[in-house]
């Protein structure tokens, strides 16, 4: 029972939460985007799109089998996220954008 009830009360504190992030963007005009949770945006290399099959937790680093690059399991993560809320909040698809390089 115990259990039940210390789930519930972090529910609540986290929609708690939610309400204040939304109640704070509002008030400085921003806004804010829910994406899917079941993105995988772990699994899914940022740089050339594969998506893996399995990645184990343990797994901090992983090589990407098709383009060969290092990621990082959380900064991959973090891209991909920010791609599909760019998309989302319609800025367009910026996955496949190149970065600008200063000279």
């Amino acid at each position: 029972m115990q259990r039940l009830w210390g789930r519930k009360v972090s529910d609540l504190a986290f929609g708690e939460f939610l309400r204040i992030l939304e109640w704070v963007a509002k008030k400085k005009n921003k806004q804010v985007l829910y994406i899917d949770r079941w993105i995988p945006s772990s699994k899914t290399c940022f740089h050339c799109g594969h998506i893996l099959d399995d990645l184990d937790l343990s797994i901090r680093e992983w090589r990407c089998p098709s383009c060969h690059s290092v990621n990082g399991r959380d900064e991959n993560a973090a891209k991909n996220i920010c791609a599909v809320g760019a998309s989302t909040a319609g800025l367009g698809d910026v996955r496949r954008a190149l970065p600008a390089i200063a000279v």
